[in-house]
């Protein structure tokens, strides 16, 4: 091998380029530079703060660090996400737990998306980061989407972030009759007002007691202000005479 010196620097660097070095085996080896870019995304070995970086797989055991899996009301798409389940441990790490670290994703607002293709995404607004009982190296975090695009795929790395509103948060739910509260498949009611209603129960997760808004099926852009019931600063009951579909707005 020449002196180092003696080289000419490379003006024009692609991902394509290759760099000499030494694998973990002690062997001398050529190694891409898009390779080494993976290797950086997957593992957040850049140091992006506050960022863990997931294998998302269709199911998890207990022995399954660095994984994550989630619940979809149906199907595998960002859209349909109502929670997910992650690992103490973010892909690639073994000793250094993230355990503190991952309270910050409750009761906020989360990126999930696709490390290979950013394209691929899912904007939430969270719960509660709950330990699971069966499975304690695990974590579960419900979701509320409100912007997404594609769908997650079995063995891809995800990376995980909190992300800063930069202003007030708001919220919203598209409802139908099935949705309504139930008891042994009963509608359950309460007087108010001097009325017996039916009523929706709904986790908005904003973390305050916002105003409530309702747009009724029938009546596109008319909002009305129906009876409400703030539980606490995460849940809201909205009354109707009946039953009926739309969509709540939370502000």
């Amino acid at each position: 091998m020449a002196r180092v010196s003696t080289y000419k620097p490379d003006l024009n660097v692609t991902k394509e380029d290759k760099i000499l070095g030494t694998d973990v085996s002690g062997a001398t080896k050529n190694f891409r530079l898009e390779d080494v870019g993976v290797f950086f995304k997957e593992t957040n070995q850049a140091g992006i703060a506050a960022q863990l970086t997931y294998q998302f797989k269709t199911s998890v055991t207990n022995t399954s660090s660095g994984c994550m899996s989630a619940t979809f009301s149906t199907g595998t798409t960002f859209e349909k996400i109502t929670s997910i389940k992650i690992n103490k441990f973010a892909y690639g790490e073994t000793v250094n737990s993230s355990e503190n670290m991952m309270n910050i994703y409750a009761s906020s607002s989360m990126l999930i998306v696709d490390i290979a293709d950013q394209d691929n995404y899912g904007v939430y607004n969270t719960g509660g980061l709950t330990q699971d009982s069966n499975a304690t190296n695990f974590y579960d975090l419900s979701l509320t989407v409100s912007k997404f695009n594609g769908s997650l795929v079995n063995n891809k790395i995800y990376a995980l972030m909190p992300i800063a509103t930069g202003g007030d948060k708001s919220n919203s739910i598209e409802f139908t009759s099935g949705d309504f509260a139930r008891s042994g498949g009963s509608l359950l009611s309460e007087v108010i007002n001097g009325s017996t209603m039916n009523y929706i129960i709904w986790d908005h997760y904003l973390g305050k007691y916002p105003s409530i808004s309702v747009e009724q099926e029938g009546s596109p852009g008319q909002l009305a202000m129906m009876p409400v019931k703030h539980i606490n600063n995460n849940t809201v009951r909205v009354y109707f005479t009946g039953t009926t579909s739309g969509k709540i707005y939370a502000n």
